[in-house]
């Protein structure tokens, strides 16, 4: 039995990467590999997924990292052995492939939500999965076209405190290269041009939060709400919830067994050490008005 896929959406660095992983470690759950990303049309590479499932201890070090506490493996170096171990990904090739653009200012062309359709279930039947688990950044700003193609999709938004995304923006490696959407450039272009580097992070975070409201309520989906800081506080209740929003079975006891093998640091605080009051202020001067909407201050 198959069901819709289940997309998580939220702003960079709100926790969408390891609310992804955790539901990928689900024995139901498919997901996009990096394999299917270097070959986005040939969706029987979904049948890698099967090995990381059979090798559960080396999954989490490759997806957790060797303390099986992080999403990402930042600042430090990657073996050959990890690259090559399959493991979730955005994916975007696979929506590149299709002709649909990450920016959302960009119509998607005329049967790409049906060729997306295609790959997502190819790439489902084989990887053995009921339902696949997608996140991807640029999604925020293509529910219409995720609803074209899957009108029974399920959607899963994270919210993280706008103080905490931009102080954690600002100290990725990947931020000063990527380019942002609203803005036309790069957080480097914005630099060179005398921005305030910071503003810039607290900016994209107000963007990012507006454009996914507008697109949930233009395309009338339905989506269940989640707090980055609730995953940490209470990760097995919280993510039983989204699992069973997702169409994944939130009693799978291999599921929550490798939930239980997971760390879920605490890290909610973290942007009132690394940022000093001025900075503080400069971040709530621009997301003031997000910030109390959204119930974080």
């Amino acid at each position: 039995m198959s069901e819709q896929p289940a997309f998580v959406l939220g702003a960079p660095r709100s926790g969408t990467s390891l609310v992804y992983k955790l539901l990928c470690l689900h024995p139901q759950a498919a997901w996009l590999s990096n394999y299917v990303r270097r070959a986005p049309g040939v969706g029987w590479l979904g049948a890698v997924n099967r090995l990381s499932a059979a090798l559960p201890q080396r999954r989490r070090a490759v997806w957790f990292g060797p303390g099986a506490g992080d999403a990402y493996a930042y600042g430090r170096s990657r073996s050959a052995g990890e690259r090559l171990f399959p493991q979730p990904v955005e994916g975007e090739p696979v929506f590149t492939h299709h002709g649909i653009s990450d920016d959302p200012a960009v119509a998607a062309p005329p049967g790409s939500a049906t060729g997306l359709a295609r790959t997502f279930e190819q790439v489902r039947r084989a990887s053995g999965g009921r339902v696949l688990v997608n996140k991807r950044i640029a999604n925020n700003g293509r529910v219409g076209v995720l609803a074209e193609a899957f009108p029974r999709a399920r959607f899963v938004r994270i919210t993280r405190d706008g103080r905490a995304v931009a102080a954690s923006l600002a100290g990725v490696d990947w931020w000063p290269s990527s380019r942002l959407w609203w803005y036309g450039g790069t957080p480097e272009h914005w630099a060179a041009e005398g921005g305030d580097p910071l503003a810039l992070c607290a900016e994209h975070w107000v963007r990012e939060v507006g454009l996914l409201e507008r697109q949930v309520a233009d395309h009338g989906v339905e989506v269940l709400d989640v707090r980055y800081e609730d995953v940490v506080a209470e990760p097995v209740t919280v993510l039983a919830a989204v699992a069973a929003h997702a169409g994944l079975d939130a009693d799978d006891r291999r599921w929550r067994a490798e939930l239980g093998q997971v760390r879920f640091p605490d890290r909610t605080d973290g942007w009132r050490r690394r940022l000093d009051p001025e900075a503080v202020d400069r971040v709530e001067e621009i997301q003031g008005p997000t910030l109390v909407r959204l119930g974080y201050r």
